[in-house]
């Protein structure tokens, strides 16, 4: 070979550097991201879990108007968290302005996909496309005999379609006032107790004014099993509450309170609504901050809310 004629050297490069190798990483990440995607738009367009919220539409128990002619109050939600590994979670009634908490599982039975209320074992099944928003949730209740009558009641079907979070916690009036010295504590009642027929049940109530508008009352019954929040828009303004269910603004109460020597919440029904559910809350009664709760429960006749 001449001194002259250059020599070419060929040099391997490697893999992950050439053309080819560049290439075919590209491919794969394109791949693994359309198989991603491919399950993500899958679960989508054919749901499979049962998470997030959805609203009651059809109930054989009762007879309603259609979804859109039913007003905001009456609605029903159901709104479930996703499920752990073993298929069991967490799932909220949304009704009224309430919000109640429960336990769920789901299984699968000889192929049959079902789920348990806390009741029973009930088929249930998952239809059209999240993605799309008409996905839809069948709950069937099944057949049964009452073993008192003796009557034997056919299975039911309640239908569920794709909604949102109706988002009680958030619902104020459009124009509202708040009160400093009464935002942000948790005032509540002595045990108190509500009458029906023979019965008399203990339970607790607390009263929370959040500073966005709305006023949380907190319902607890060990006896009754009751764990509920209902949720109300409020205004505050010259020591008199006006307030409504976050679900029927335009039905307002209102009642007068002030706050005794020790920070305690007292009301009064001098101003308030002449109704039932106004002073079934709040007349003529106090709320305790946490320091000043009494230990005696509360005995009085006129402390006893008779339901109807």
């Amino acid at each position: 070979m001449s001194e002259n004629m250059s020599e070419k050297v060929s040099v391997k490069k490697p893999f992950f550097k050439s053309k080819k190798g560049i290439i075919v990483i590209i491919v794969a990440v394109v791949v693994l991201l359309l198989a991603g995607g491919g399950v993500i738009l899958g679960s989508y367009l054919i749901p499979k879990d049962i998470s997030g919220a959805w609203e009651l539409v059809v109930n054989p128990e009762i007879s309603e108007a259609t979804r859109d002619e039913l007003p905001e109050k009456d609605k029903v939600y159901y709104i479930f968290d996703k499920p752990d590994k073993y298929g069991r979670g967490e799932y909220r009634t949304c009704y009224q302005g309430g919000v109640e908490v429960y336990e769920y599982e789901l299984m699968e039975k000889d192929s049959v996909t079902k789920i348990n209320l806390g009741t029973e074992d009930m088929e249930y099944s998952i239809s059209g496309s999240k993605l799309l928003g008409d996905a839809k949730l069948k709950i069937i209740y099944p057949r049964y005999t009452d073993e008192e009558t003796g009557v034997t009641y056919d299975e039911q079907e309640y239908i569920f379609e794709q909604a949102s979070d109706p988002d009680y916690e958030n619902q104020a009036y459009k124009s509202y006032k708040t009160d400093k010295s009464i935002v942000g504590t948790e005032y509540t009642s002595n045990e108190r107790f509500v009458s029906y027929y023979f019965y008399t049940f203990p339970y607790v109530q607390s009263v929370e004014f959040m500073s966005n508008g709305v006023m949380v009352i907190h319902y607890e019954s060990e006896m009754l099993g009751l764990d509920r929040n209902m949720y109300y828009a409020y205004s505050a303004e010259d020591n008199v509450i006006t307030f409504s269910l976050v679900t029927d603004k335009d039905t307002k109460y209102t009642v007068s309170y002030e706050k005794d020597e020790n920070q305690n919440l007292k009301f009064s029904n001098d101003k308030t609504s002449d109704s039932l559910f106004a002073d079934a809350f709040f007349g003529d009664y106090t709320f305790y901050t946490a320091e000043n709760l009494p230990e005696a429960p509360v005995s009085s006749a006129d402390e006893i809310y008779y339901a109807e």
